[in-house]
């Protein structure tokens, strides 16, 4: 069978605190597995951005004490872009699964585009990268 890890790659999960919320099951799936290439951020400004601003509750809960009782190997919250820069460089350099937590305002840009791809063709991109080789 081929591989199809992409191990010599890292990979890059952007995720938002309410989506972390409502899938916690996945972290602990992932501290099981324990990917070293992967590298989990988890932008938290305390709301469903994304569908009108509803509050969530993740500013109340440690979400990097979760991952780490999760198993994560390295943990790490960012407050400042220094901060934000210096947990990206070790996220970068070094093996392991990262979880990187990031403060945030409630907030987007005006012109932030929104998706223009249907989740179907998502996937279809998505298998079609991860049987390349």
């Amino acid at each position: 069978m081929e591989n199809i890890n992409k191990l010599e790659q890292k990979i890059w999960c952007i995720d938002g605190d309410g989506a972390v919320l409502m899938h916690m099951g996945a972290m602990a799936v992932m501290g099981s597995v324990k990917p070293q290439n992967l590298v989990h951020i988890v932008i938290n400004n305390g709301a469903h951005e994304t569908v009108g601003g509803m509050p969530t509750v993740a500013q109340s809960a440690d979400l990097p004490a979760v991952a780490k009782a999760c198993g994560y190997d390295m943990v790490s919250q960012a407050a400042s872009f220094a901060e934000l820069d210096k947990a990206l460089q070790a996220a970068k350099t070094t093996a392991g699964l990262h979880f990187i937590e990031v403060a945030s305002a409630i907030g987007a840009r005006e012109d932030l585009g929104r998706p223009t791809t249907t989740a179907l063709e998502n996937k279809q991109n998505f298998m079609g990268y991860v049987a390349s080789v």
